[in-house]
């Protein structure tokens, strides 16, 4: 039954993905990840939200258009502060079986391969995606 539950909040229960996925969230820790999700293989290294949102926020501020790029980098600050602010509330709560739910798995440096094993992108990129899309992955990153 916590199974299940664990299950429904993260979309897997696999173990290692949870166990990493608690490391680069916690600890700040960073790995080289090759993930395949629904077909598609992304290489990159693994990364808690903070750092995403930091990260994001940052690269967001060199798009060409420096209206829009105050507009996105405020909107990516804001979802920043919230998400901060939504952790700290649920470290203030103390949960029964003290698992956090992972919804989402965050790369930086990502590169997308295609069906030869080429980087179909010249640099890394910001990924996101859902760890319930996550159909196989090995550490280690493969461009």
């Amino acid at each position: 039954m916590a199974k299940e539950k664990e299950q429904k909040q993260t979309g897997t229960d696999d173990a290692i993905i949870l166990m990493f996925l608690d490391l680069v969230e916690q600890d700040g820790v960073e790995v080289d990840v090759t993930l395949s999700v629904n077909g598609t293989v992304v290489s990159g290294t693994l990364i808690g939200a903070t750092a995403y949102y930091e990260g994001i926020t940052e690269a967001s501020k060199n798009f060409h258009d420096s209206t829009m790029s105050k507009i996105i980098s405020k909107k990516f600050h804001d979802l920043k502060e919230e998400y901060a602010k939504q952790k700290q509330e649920e470290s203030d709560k103390e949960s029964k079986d003290n698992s956090t739910p992972f919804t989402f798995i965050h790369l930086k440096d990502a590169k997308y391969l295609n069906t030869n094993s080429q980087e179909t992108l010249n640099r890394g990129t910001w990924w996101r995606g859902r760890i319930s899309a996550v159909d196989g992955f090995s550490f280690n990153s493969l461009v």
